[in-house]
């Protein structure tokens, strides 16, 4: 089996603003061409990560090392950042009276005419920003700004991306648009990124591997089904998703299964858990049916029809392999 060629490596990093501990002994690698997700709480160090992994920010311990090469310090540099590591931040640095066919040519300025034509039509098509290139940047929506970002920090073909929180502040369009563009970016653009984000929804969907953060510890990094289906602790049981916990004989609470897991019977000989309907809830794309039994233990599961209503007596089944001890 090929060994993976790690592109970055935290090692050791430990950052404190005055008194206050933010991260506390990160050990991370990415591989050539992996996306790595940061799944955290707002406060967890997940920008202070981000910042020092793409040299804006130094630690107060440890060492950042891009493809076996220590970095400097960014205290001893006269410009932060680094050349093949490009962070996006949330605020963007676009060139506001630029059109962001402009914004994403600057950064190929020093290139032949004819090849930076070529590049930035071919980053507009990626981005999924033609129609808005001879737009200025300051009368873009935030999911425009953040592609332009991207397409502009694409163009100075780093090794590795940096993205900040991409999904924040986005409407359910912009986010979908966005979405489809880094879809598109990871095909065609060979290169490594690490994002951060505090959905579940997102670092399951976009990462090769979760690292979790929590209170400036990693506490678990696996593949999105690791992390999702073998959470190390309640806490990430939580934070990944919607869980049931159910109680012991000694009525403690240390079985949990996911409500997708939940299936009705009409068949009593075959119910695992019996209560009534509380209440429904429709989520889009499927009804959550919330029960109670008469322990008052509560439990949810999910339909893609509506064929139940409240007050109903229902029979839960579940297969034992997807109760799960914390």
């Amino acid at each position: 089996m090929k060994k993976d060629t790690i592109t970055l490596r935290a090692q050791s990093l430990t950052k404190s603003f005055g008194a206050k501990p933010v991260l506390s002994d990160i050990d991370l690698q990415l591989n050539a061409g992996e996306w790595l997700g940061i799944l955290g709480e707002s406060g967890s160090g997940k920008s202070t990560l981000l910042r020092i992994l793409g040299r804006f920010q130094d630690a107060d311990q440890g060492q950042v090392v891009f493809k076996e090469q220590e970095l400097k310090p960014v205290s001893g540099e006269l410009i932060p950042g680094h050349e093949s590591i490009k962070l996006i931040h949330q605020e963007f640095e676009l060139f506001p009276n630029q059109t962001v066919e402009e914004n994403i040519a600057y950064s190929l300025r020093f290139y032949d005419a004819g090849y930076r034509k070529e590049k930035v039509n071919e980053l507009l098509s990626v981005t999924g920003l033609e129609y808005v290139k001879n737009q200025k940047a300051k009368l873009l929506s935030g999911g425009e700004k953040q592609r332009t970002a991207i397409a502009k920090a694409l163009a100075e073909q780093p090794d590795v991306l940096l993205l900040d929180e991409p999904f924040a502040h986005l409407d359910n369009h912009n986010r979908r648009v966005l979405a489809s563009a880094i879809e598109t970016m990871r095909r065609q653009q060979k290169m490594s990124c690490v994002f951060v984000t505090h959905e579940a929804a997102d670092a399951l969907a976009w990462s090769d591997r979760i690292a979790v953060l929590r209170e400036g510890k990693i506490i678990q990094i696996g593949t999105p089904q690791e992390v999702y289906n073998q959470p190390i602790d309640s806490y990430v049981a939580e934070l990944t998703g919607d869980i049931n916990w159910l109680a012991d004989e000694a009525n403690i609470k240390q079985f949990y299964i996911r409500p997708e897991k939940i299936k009705p019977t009409k068949r009593p000989e075959k119910s695992r858990w019996q209560g009534k309907v509380e209440a429904i809830r429709f989520h889009g794309n499927h009804w959550e049916i919330r029960c109670i039994n008469s322990k008052k233990e509560k439990l949810s599961f999910y339909r893609n029809r509506m064929d139940m209503e409240v007050g109903q007596l229902v029979h839960l089944t579940y297969a034992s392999k997807d109760l799960k001890r914390i």
